[in-house]
């Protein structure tokens, strides 16, 4: 039995408190689809998963997500899926939030989840881009270079203005930081953004974390102005008290924006389910999520039979078969997260 049947048997019966339809995921999960119709069929999901907690808006994001992703696979035939990528993670962090979380008493709140979960790659194609520029770059300096030319090597900078301001004149990374700060960890936001623009490289997950942020703020100025702490109905009977924005929405963006930070961030404080739930479940479920993700060296991606996943009695066991695959997990999940009822093998 292939893991995608694993997690669909294990979660059917919370499925729909997280705004899924069963046969629906059931179908998604279990037809062999190919990449396009795969897709596909994610965005629809999404689209009804969000809708559910009247988000409609942010499907947007990821709908553009899929096309611009779309676009770029023609150009550059290496690059990962991060819409399917981003479903299969969602369900599997549902299975492991239900299973292994709730039970020890660190259990991660649905819309939350379905925030970080859904959302936490869909600045992928931002860093794609830059990786693009690059090569572009490389090679006006390879004909430079060959043509023996005395002039400075070539390169874009791309820069994002304005995606960390808030309308109300708060700074994102100010609201990520107390976040951060709130559970335990060693990580600067401001350092990392500051880091970023400097080096000229993009990270995907800070940017997708700033983005979302960024978007539901927007809503937010719209709905409810001045920020004030009660319930406001208006429009289509969601509430946009402010407290929502504060307890849900950012931490949800905390969690995003450090699930791709490079591991050297948790040196000195691993993610950990007790102090950071829900960030500790985005970078757990984003690593092992590794099946049916096309690549270069591996078009159609790794078949899902290669891998299992079992928790009992408060437990995790995820198996890989192949051994490449299974010692970068491994590597990854070592060098951030307290894996003290965790086992890769």
């Amino acid at each position: 039995m292939g893991i995608n049947k694993t997690i669909f048997n294990a979660v059917q019966g919370q499925l729909g408190d997280y705004g899924c339809y069963e046969e629906e995921i059931k179908r998604f999960l279990t037809t062999r689809w190919g990449f396009r119709e795969r897709q596909t069929e994610a965005i629809s999901i999404i689209e009804g998963i969000m809708t559910a907690h009247g988000k409609q808006e942010l499907y947007l994001h990821v709908a553009e997500l899929a096309r611009v992703e779309s676009g770029i696979r023609e150009l550059e035939r290496w690059v990962r899926d991060h819409v399917v990528h981003a479903l299969l993670s969602f369900l599997l962090g549902i299975h492991i939030n239900e299973h292994f979380m709730k039970p020890s008493g660190h259990g991660v709140d649905v819309f939350q989840w379905k925030l970080a979960g859904l959302f936490h790659d869909v600045a992928y194609p931002v860093e794609v881009a830059k990786d693009i520029l690059e090569k572009y770059t490389n090679q006006v300096n390879w004909i430079k270079k060959k043509l023996g030319a005395a002039a400075s090597d070539v390169f874009f900078r791309l820069t994002p203005v304005g995606i960390d301001q808030l309308t109300n004149g708060v700074r994102s990374l100010n609201l990520i930081q107390q976040q951060l700060d709130d559970w335990g960890l060693a990580v600067d936001a401001n350092r990392e953004y500051g880091d970023m623009l400097d080096s000229g490289r993009i990270c995907h997950g800070i940017i997708s974390s700033l983005s979302v942020l960024y978007v539901i703020d927007l809503m937010y100025q719209q709905y409810n102005s001045g920020r004030e702490y009660r319930n406001i109905y208006e429009p289509s009977n969601i509430n946009w008290n402010q407290s929502y924005f504060e307890d849900d929405v950012v931490p949800a963006c905390s969690a995003i924006f450090v699930h791709n930070l490079p591991n050297r961030c948790f040196n000195n404080a691993p993610l950990c389910k007790q102090r950071a739930p829900l960030a500790f479940l985005l970078r757990l479920s984003d690593c092992l999520q590794d099946w049916n993700r096309p690549s270069a060296d591996n078009p159609r991606g790794f078949p899902q039979r290669m891998f299992k996943i079992n928790i009992t009695n408060g437990r995790l066991v995820f198996t890989v078969a192949d051994s490449v695959r299974r010692q970068k997990i491994m590597k990854e999940l070592r060098s951030s997260l307290d894996l003290s009822d965790i086992e890769v093998r």
